[in-house]
């Protein structure tokens, strides 16, 4: 081979080593620009994610702070409106204990003085009977001027006659139990009185009482009231009368 054509391999061979080169080149140009034309994107992309979520959190946050607020407004209205519509509170009754009966009419007078025979007119009232006997009145009217008090039971036993009488069987069972009344002028206050129909049944030695003795409480002066009646003679016999306590009223019985 000759020079002349070493020398054009030679330059065939650089040529062809230049166009090699030249295209490599271009290559990596390519792939860098490729490389940075993603990279953009990717920033791009990025970018957007970070404004889109930035966003999308301002608005939470925001939302939350108005709910927050809100709540916050409506409590107080809720509050109002239950304030407002609750019922009220009811007031405490205050009950007074019950006046006890009480022989003073009025605080600071002077004490009433008890009723004596001679102010009060004795009477037997009506009544009921059945089987055992009869439940009638013994009636006490104020018959005098001024106001007088009784207190409790009264004495009562049969008696043949009036003054110049004897007492005949027991004295009347006088039932435990009473209050204090207070009789104005005029006002009856009444004990309820047992008649026992046992002396009829009986095969006893009978007489017939003219009346009964009757003695106001606390008193030692006895009045005589009309009442006949068929009893057992026996001085032991009885008890056949029940009395109770003076009450205020015309009609109680026992």
């Amino acid at each position: 081979m000759n020079r002349t054509s070493i020398r054009s391999a030679l330059t065939a061979t650089g040529v062809g080593m230049a166009l090699l080169l030249a295209g490599c080149g271009s290559g990596g140009s390519d792939s860098a620009a490729g490389a940075k034309s993603l990279t953009t994107v990717a920033d791009s992309t990025t970018s957007s994610q970070t404004r889109t979520d930035s966003g999308t959190s301002s608005s939470s946050t925001a939302g939350s702070a108005s709910s927050a607020s809100d709540t916050s407004s409506a409590t107080p209205t809720s509050a109002s409106k239950r304030a407002a519509t609750a019922p009220p509170a009811a007031k405490r009754s205050k009950t007074k204990p019950p006046v006890k009966p009480s022989i003073h009419p009025s605080a600071g007078d002077k004490p009433v003085p008890l009723c004596t025979v001679g102010q009060l007119h004795i009477t037997v009232g009506g009544g009921n009977a059945d089987m055992q006997g009869a439940h009638r009145s013994l009636r006490f009217t104020n018959i005098g001027d001024k106001t007088c008090k009784l207190t409790g039971a009264p004495g009562v036993s049969y008696r043949s006659a009036g003054r110049g009488g004897h007492q005949i069987g027991l004295p009347a069972h006088r039932i435990i139990g009473h209050q204090p009344i207070v009789l104005i002028p005029n006002a009856i206050g009444s004990a309820g009185i047992f008649i026992s129909s046992a002396p009829r049944k009986s095969g006893c030695a009978k007489v017939t009482a003219r009346g009964i003795r009757v003695y106001p409480p606390d008193s030692y002066k006895a009045a005589f009231v009309p009442m006949p009646e068929v009893v057992c003679a026996s001085a032991t016999s009885g008890p056949y009368l029940k009395v109770g306590p003076i009450l205020p009223g015309p009609n109680h019985t026992v």
